[in-house]
């Protein structure tokens, strides 16, 4: 992926997913490729795998947590009188493809129970962003193909080639 036009933070947070992807990724792939598989089943299959039951760390800013799950909270607290206070992905029936609004959904969870315990907003994104697990990693087996492992190959190449 190339990275240069995103700000510092961000650029760093996407190598730190792309690796934490990879580290699960290439294991996969190579069993895959053990049993026999042909190599672009088993790269497809080997990302669909590891983007299910992958269990990253979620990798976005404290800012822009902040601001989402901030957003969230408070669009779930004007709907008020009787209805549900916050609703999940699965409530409000989210397609799919909507797959970064399904990670806000989940922070924003994670962050409502630490909440209710009677941690702060700020310290529950901290909280989250640093110790919580996702329950997948919130790309599509396209970007994975496209993207991520096409960079580590392009970059394989490159130190081989000097």
């Amino acid at each position: 992926m190339n990275y240069t036009f995103l700000e510092p933070e961000r650029r760093e947070l996407c190598h730190q997913r792309d690796k934490e992807f990879l580290a699960l990724y290439n294991p996969t792939l190579d069993a895959l490729l053990e049993q026999g598989m042909s190599p672009s089943k088993a790269r497809r299959t080997a990302a669909e795998f590891t983007i299910a039951n992958g269990r990253p760390h979620y990798h976005v800013g404290h800012e822009r947590a902040y601001r989402c799950v901030c957003h969230l909270l408070s669009a779930a607290d004007k709907k008020g009188n009787g209805a549900r206070n916050f609703r999940n992905h699965e409530g409000m029936g989210l397609a799919k493809r909507r797959l970064r609004q399904q990670m806000w959904f989940e922070i924003t969870g994670h962050v409502l129970e630490l909440t209710r315990q009677g941690m702060s907003v700020d310290s529950a994104i901290d909280h989250v962003l640093e110790h919580c697990r996702a329950s997948r990693f919130f790309i599509t087996p396209a970007t994975a193909l496209t993207k991520i492992c096409h960079t580590l190959r392009t970059r394989t190449y490159r130190l081989q080639a000097i």
